[in-house]
């Protein structure tokens, strides 16, 4: 029986070696905006834009790192409101970590207040995230929209010739 196990175990991290991104589908690259020629106009920071989306790779990353989705589409001051949020509840976190470790499991838990700072901490760094990536994956998507509008009319008259 252990022998099973660690077969499938070395099979399943072999078959993982192979695998590019975290993702539950297979992206192409055609999945991606085709712009054979851009328009002159066009910066560099709205081209990073374009080329940028966040996927599960992303999502996994954005909990260890505060404010990634939000750096990622461009929002620093969104991303800096993540971080300073996400330390606060690490904050928590440790101050519970070490009034933890001084009491036993009963009496902590039978304590209210300790009870009120570990659900209030735990609130705190799920939301953070849940907005961090709610918000950073919007405002790419709107930011996306509002470049193709811009240079809707450009685009097709490139494409047309």
């Amino acid at each position: 029986m252990k022998n099973i196990i660690f077969i499938s175990i070395f099979l399943l991290s072999l078959v993982s070696i192979f695998s590019q991104d975290l993702e539950l589908y297979h992206r192409y690259m055609g999945d991606r905006l085709i712009m054979p020629e851009l328009p002159e106009d066009m910066n560099f920071s709205e081209f990073q834009i374009l080329s940028r989306d966040i996927r599960l790779m992303d999502m996994a990353a954005g909990i260890a790192l505060p404010g990634y989705m939000s750096f990622k589409s461009q929002e620093s001051s969104a991303a800096y409101i993540s971080i300073a949020v996400r330390s606060i509840g690490y904050a928590g976190s440790l101050f519970e970590l070490y009034r933890y470790h001084n009491t036993t499991a009963v009496e902590f838990w039978a304590n209210d207040f300790d009870r009120t700072v570990m659900f209030g901490t735990m609130g705190i760094l799920l939301s953070s995230y849940i907005f961090d990536w709610l918000y950073g994956k919007t405002k790419l998507e709107l930011k996306q929209e509002e470049i193709r509008y811009r240079y809707r009319h450009k685009i097709l008259q490139i494409n047309n010739f």
